[in-house]
């Protein structure tokens, strides 16, 4: 099959969700006439497992294949958390296919040791109780308190996660622990960027790191978004969709 655009949004997801994350932006492209490609990883809502382990690298490469053979030219990749690290790859290795960039609740910063260890640790603890506990986990860290007092919406998110693999976990909890710095690449950055933190995010991403991004982004955006912690695009679609469009129109006219 080969569908033809020349540009259109890229959706990166989180971890350890899915591209359905961002059902509402797609609801807002789709009547604004905006093309848009989302993809899952290996493990993760439709996507099989990766047959060996793979790195952040590895990732970008299976993405930027099948936007290839889509025949898209041009993105505009959104990035939340995990996302935002496989963004960074593609500006660094394939910077000519970016038309903006849209950095949501990620860092620049590689893992500290102490970080690497504790997703080792996590890996360790999955092999042997299963995927259950970091669910639990997550959904209470990367939510803000008003998301919390919305059942349907956390009951969303449970069934979203849900939907990973604990092979696929574990593989790219390997890959997060392994990712580059990526700092360095900040300066680097000449297209237009907007960097997008949850105002509640104070255990994952806190608007201050985020906004290390865009303080070393020259000419970068940067927005705070109410009633969100880590999943902003999830939980404040609205204000979310708002920035993004406004963005998106900002680059493409």
């Amino acid at each position: 099959m080969r569908v033809f655009m020349e540009r259109a949004v890229l959706f990166l997801h989180a971890f350890p969700l899915n591209s359905k994350m961002f059902c509402d932006q797609f609801k807002a492209l789709e009547e604004g006439g905006i093309p848009y490609i989302a993809v899952d990883y290996p493990g993760f809502g439709n996507e099989r497992n990766f047959p060996s382990e793979y790195t952040i690298e590895t990732l970008t490469d299976i993405i930027l294949g099948k936007i290839k053979d889509l025949g898209v030219k041009k993105v505009i990749p959104v990035g939340d958390s995990m996302g935002g690290y496989i963004r960074f790859d593609v500006w660094r290795r394939y910077s000519e296919i970016v038309d903006g960039l849209v950095f949501v609740s990620t860092r620049a910063e590689a893992d500290t040791e102490e970080a690497k260890k504790g997703r080792y640790a996590t890996i360790d603890r999955i092999k042997k109780e299963g995927k259950d506990f970091l669910i639990d986990f997550m959904l209470d860290a990367q939510t803000s308190p008003s998301t919390k007092k919305d059942s349907k919406k956390m009951e969303k998110l449970r069934c979203i996660m849900n939907e990973a693999t604990e092979e696929g976990i574990i593989k790219a909890l390997k890959a997060l622990a392994d990712r580059p710095d990526n700092t360095g690449v900040l300066p680097s950055i000449n297209v237009l960027a907007l960097v997008v933190a949850g105002m509640d995010d104070e255990k994952v991403t806190p608007p201050d790191i985020v906004k290390n991004i865009a303080d070393g982004i020259k000419g970068s955006e940067f927005v705070v978004i109410p009633d969100s912690a880590h999943l902003p695009p999830f939980e404040n679609p609205d204000d979310f969709n708002k920035a993004l469009i406004e963005f998106i129109k900002k680059v493409w006219g």
